[in-house]
């Protein structure tokens, strides 16, 4: 069954759309590692010629995501939990450097923006964890608002951070990180151990030009818990 991943490519650019949809289908375990792939399969999987799957393999290829069998044939890369795990363990220290950089270039312009999407993200939260206190349902509206805020806020430092070759690093990394189900991240933001207060706090790094206050706070934001490191 075709995945969400996998779907069809609307994109004039298709070699760079195919690249970023094999690239989420292996983070998400769609294309799980050690699979089996081959250009023409996964191009029907796409509805594209295989010529756009070609060159997003040859890219893949070079990330080290995939690799060469036979003439015709790939596999997604096997690596080891260990492996996965000190990858991880990069990608935390790269989101540490983005949130230094960002606080030594951020203008008065992206804090409004940060600022902005917190306001908008607050109210949204504590809904939800008045709902959680109350054992209800999220709903899922205001689920997908807050998460999507949370992305914008993640997003902006990250470009604030203005280093391209760092931001090609963690884009990278990240290929290898499964992506986070939506439950595990919910759970998350409406816990009370502070982690969706560290937002704020890194916001207040950010308004202050506190480079190593801003390196702390997002390292420790991205470190996993030790049982899902």
């Amino acid at each position: 069954m075709t995945g969400a991943a996998l779907s069809h490519l609307t994109s004039e650019t298709l070699a760079d759309q195919a690249y970023a949809a094999l690239r989420l289908a292996i983070a998400n375990g769609e294309l799980a590692w050690g699979e089996k792939i081959t250009e023409r399969g996964l191009a029907t999987r796409l509805a594209v010629s295989p010529t756009p799957v070609r060159e997003a393999l040859r890219r893949l290829e070079q990330d080290r995501l995939v690799e060469r069998t036979g003439p015709r044939s790939l596999r997604v890369v096997r690596l080891s939990p260990e492996t996965l795990a000190e990858i991880r363990e990069v990608e935390v220290q790269l989101q540490g450097l983005t949130a230094r950089f960002a606080a030594r270039h951020i203008d008065a312009e992206t804090l409004a923006q940060l600022d902005s999407v917190l306001a908008e993200a607050d109210p949204l939260r504590a809904t939800l964890v008045r709902i959680s206190n109350a054992g209800g349902t999220p709903p899922p509206d205001t689920v997908q608002r807050l998460m999507a805020a949370l992305r914008r806020f993640h997003t902006i430092v990250e470009e604030a951070g203005a280093n391209p070759v760092l931001a090609g690093l963690l884009e990278q990394a990240r290929a290898f990180s499964p992506a986070v189900k939506v439950e595990s991240a919910l759970a998350q933001i409406t816990s009370s151990d502070g982690a969706y207060e560290e937002h704020h706090l890194l916001l207040q790094a950010l308004h202050a030009h506190d480079e190593s206050r801003a390196e702390q706070i997002a390292r420790h934001h991205e470190t996993p818990p030790p049982d899902t490191a």
